[in-house]
């Protein structure tokens, strides 16, 4: 707790911004930075999901790992429908990094898919989409 001693300006500066970095949720063990563009479900597709992605032809894998085979890319349109997240491999991507995969469901022919949630619009590196249900 600061005291009601005088410290003069520059020390009550000081003091008043180690508080607030103290008291700053960027300083606790559980802060997590706002996922700004959750999954969200998909109406037409009970148990399903869509979320917004960057970029184009996304590499989707046969496992959630970037060591395992590509098995598709992502559509065109920035929209991705998801079944969950499931933890895996760390995959990088310039300053960006992530061990949470979405996995896609399997359609007609095509197995299930996974992509690194690096490439999901919203949140901070190895944050779980607060949207998406754990697989």
């Amino acid at each position: 707790m600061l005291t009601a001693a005088r410290t003069g300006t520059k020390g009550a500066a000081a003091a008043a911004l180690a508080a607030g970095l103290l008291l700053s949720p960027g300083f606790t063990s559980s802060a997590r930075a706002a996922d700004s563009a959750p999954c969200t479900p998909d109406r037409n597709y009970p148990g399903t999901f869509l979320c917004q992605i960057w970029g184009s032809n996304v590499n989707l894998r046969s496992a959630p790992d970037p060591h395992a085979p590509v098995s598709a890319t992502s559509p065109a349109g920035g929209v991705l429908r998801v079944q969950c997240q499931v933890r895996g491999g760390r995959a990088t991507y310039g300053d960006y990094w992530h061990t949470w995969w979405v996995k896609t469901p399997a359609v007609g022919m095509a197995k299930s898919a996974y992509m690194s949630e690096i490439f999901l619009v919203g949140g901070g590196n190895d944050e779980p989409d607060s949207g998406l249900p754990n697989c």
